[in-house]
C-alpha cells in the first residue's frame, strides 16, 4: 500500500499533535534511527523508509514489530536489521515511530501488530532471510 493511512480507514481530521497514524493508530512522530527510545519499554514500533509515492507523508512502513522492551530489543542487533538496511539502501534510509502501550499484554500487543501488517503487508515482517 502506497500512503501511510491505510486506504480502509482514514486518519482522524489533522491537528497539531505530531504523529504518523496506521490504521486508527497514532504512533509518534518518526525519527531518523539510532533514536532515542521512549521511557515506555512496551509497545509497537513501526520501521519506515522514504517513499516519495506515499501520501501524506512521504514514508512506508517497512516493518512492524512488537516487544514488552523496546528499548533491549530495537537495536542494530535485531534479526531484521540487516534486511531493513538492504531494503532501504542502506542505515541512514531508517526510520521509526513507537505506538508507546505502557500496561499492554503480549496478546494486545500481538493483536494490534497483526492487524496492522495484515493491513499494510510490510515486505521485512514476510520476509524469512536476507536473500
Amino acid at each position: 500500500m502506497a500512503s501511510a493511512n491505510f486506504a480502509g480507514a482514514p486518519a482522524p481530521a489533522a491537528s497539531c499533535e505530531k504523529g504518523i497514524w496506521f490504521g486508527s493508530h497514532r504512533f509518534s512522530e518518526p525519527e531518523i534511527v539510532p533514536c532515542a527510545v521512549p521511557a515506555s519499554n512496551a509497545g509497537i514500533y513501526a520501521i519506515l523508509i522514504p517513499d516519495p509515492t506515499c501520501y501524506p507523508r512521504r514514508l512506508r512502513a517497512i516493518y512492524f514489530g512488537e516487544s514488552g522492551n523496546v528499548s533491549a530489543d530495537l537495536t542494530p542487533w535485531h534479526e531484521k536489521y540487516p534486511v531493513w538496511c538492504e531494503v532501504a539502501g542502506g542505515a541512514i534510509n531508517l526510520y521509526v515511530a513507537f505506538l508507546l502501550m505502557e500496561s499492554s499484554s503480549p496478546d494486545e500487543r500481538a493483536a494490534i501488530l497483526s492487524n496492522l501488517v495484515a493491513q499494510y503487508q510490510p515486505e521485512c515482517n514476510a520476509l524469512k532471510r536476507l536473500l
